[in-house]
């Protein structure tokens, strides 16, 4: 049986890390338990299995290992909008640009500047089937994906598309 922490349990969930350990708190994620001060979680059939709670609406998390790999796209338009807005004032500062990279984790599309790829991925190039976002050229891997914030603002290092 293979024994995980609350990080890769959120990625394998589709949910955040914070929600994870709620869940632990509550005693909802089957076979957990705290060693030295972490969490560990058992994989059953690679997947943590969560106990569904009694009231309230039922959980987003994936009840199944994902088939579709976490997709990171660059868009251009978004790179050549910044330009501009460089050429006409040197100055500007990072908050003022628009985020360029696009991660699209499940039914999640997130952007921002820095990305940390936890494992193997690979580059996909298909000129004459693109993605349904338009893409040609994008990033694919199944392994955990972490925007990094580059100004110390939380805010910044991950944002909402419809936040931007």
């Amino acid at each position: 049986m293979t024994i995980i922490g609350t990080r890769e349990a959120a990625f394998l969930l589709g949910i955040c890390c914070q929600r994870v350990r709620v869940l632990l708190s509550q005693g909802r994620i089957k076979g957990a338990y705290k060693h030295k001060g972490f969490w560990r979680i058992p994989l059953y059939g690679q997947m943590p299995v969560v106990i569904p709670g009694t009231r309230g609406p039922k959980g987003m998390w994936y009840h199944r290992q994902r088939q579709k790999p976490t997709m990171i796209h660059v868009n251009q338009q978004k790179i050549q909008a910044n330009r501009k807005k460089i050429n006409k004032n040197p100055q500007i500062a990072l908050d003022q640009l628009k985020p360029v990279i696009a991660l699209k984790h499940g039914k999640g599309n997130y952007l921002g500047f820095q990305l940390e790829i936890q494992g193997p991925c690979r580059i996909v190039y298909r000129p004459l089937n693109p993605a349904s976002c338009g893409a040609h050229l994008w990033i694919d891997t199944f392994e955990p994906v972490q925007f990094v914030d580059t100004q110390f603002k939380p805010v910044m290092a991950k944002r909402a598309y419809k936040y931007v």
